[in-house]
């Protein structure tokens, strides 16, 4: 009985599901109101996000930023159910995914490959994507409420080839050694015991060192790979970049430094697009105090 409001709010995902991506962003887009409003903590979040990587703005500007921000975040919702329910193959009018002869030049000598990506509010239908043209497995965060988890990894296993919980290393390493593909967003503040700081948008940032360490168990090659959303048509279109090896290098700051303008690079095409909600300047180096308080 308990699952029962879960079940019920989320019946309306089979219909959306159905519908063009377009139609599918409108048909959720209206959210974007009410969503700010019940997240006000995390509406604040996202105005001083805004302030401190986009000094150049004025209050104006960036207003009108973080209203694009809901506005796409109201759209996932929509994006999330066409991902997850939409029958058939995606067509050229959802997005492509470009630069496929990277993926096919590191993959060449049998090594795996981890695709290092961003949380972007569209990521879910690149993944979809992405996951029609290649077999990969993705890192996740497993959800507590178990209507919501089953939903997910029934959605996902329509284009993911597996899905690895994000505390599991040994099968993330497995997986990578065995010649697989596997993508990673790593770009969330882990606390100061599992980062290193490194520029993001010109702060020092608590950047995660685990994607080097699984590099490296993984014996695999890295090739960026970031969601691009269109604001006028809404296609999302999957970019992958040529590889970064050597990834690790001997300097881990610097490789750290190399993910973060790769995606601050994709982050300033399209930034309403970012998950901005994120508290990603949290950790703070000694002496510097946490920016959201």
């Amino acid at each position: 009985m308990r699952e029962a409001p879960t079940r019920a709010a989320v019946a309306p995902i089979g219909w959306i599901g159905r519908l063009s991506l377009r139609n599918a962003q409108r048909a959720t887009h209206w959210l974007a109101g009410p969503m700010k409003l019940l997240m006000r903590r995390r509406a604040n979040i996202v105005r001083r996000n805004l302030e401190m990587c986009f000094p150049e703005l004025d209050d104006r500007g960036r207003t009108r930023l973080a209203r694009d921000h809901f506005g796409n975040l109201a759209e996932s919702v929509g994006e999330i159910a066409f991902a997850w329910r939409h029958p058939g193959r995606l067509d050229a009018e959802t997005g492509e995914v470009v630069g496929l002869e990277y993926l096919a030049r590191a993959r060449a000598d049998g090594r795996g490959v981890m695709l290092l990506t961003g949380h972007f509010t569209c990521l879910e239908v690149a993944a979809r994507l992405l996951g029609e043209r290649i077999r990969a497995r993705a890192i996740y965060r497993p959800l507590g409420n178990p209507v919501l988890e089953e939903l997910q990894v029934r959605g996902r296993s329509r284009y993911a080839e597996a899905m690895i919980p994000r505390k599991n290393l040994r099968a993330m390493v497995r997986h990578l050694r065995g010649g697989g593909v596997l993508w990673y967003a790593p770009d969330q503040d882990m606390g100061p015991a599992r980062s290193e700081f490194a520029p993001f948008f010109g702060i020092p940032t608590a950047t995660a060192t685990g994607m080097l360490e699984l590099a490296r168990l993984g014996n695999a090659h890295v090739v960026p790979m970031m969601p691009r959303k269109h604001p006028a048509s809404g296609r999302v279109d999957v970019i992958l970049e040529a590889p970064l090896d050597p990834f690790p290098s001997a300097d881990r700051v610097a490789d750290l430094a190399r993910f973060n303008a790769i995606l601050e690079r994709h982050v300033r095409a399209a930034p309403a697009t970012y998950w901005w909600l994120h508290r990603r300047f949290k950790t703070r180096p000694d002496g510097q105090s946490d920016p959201y308080r």
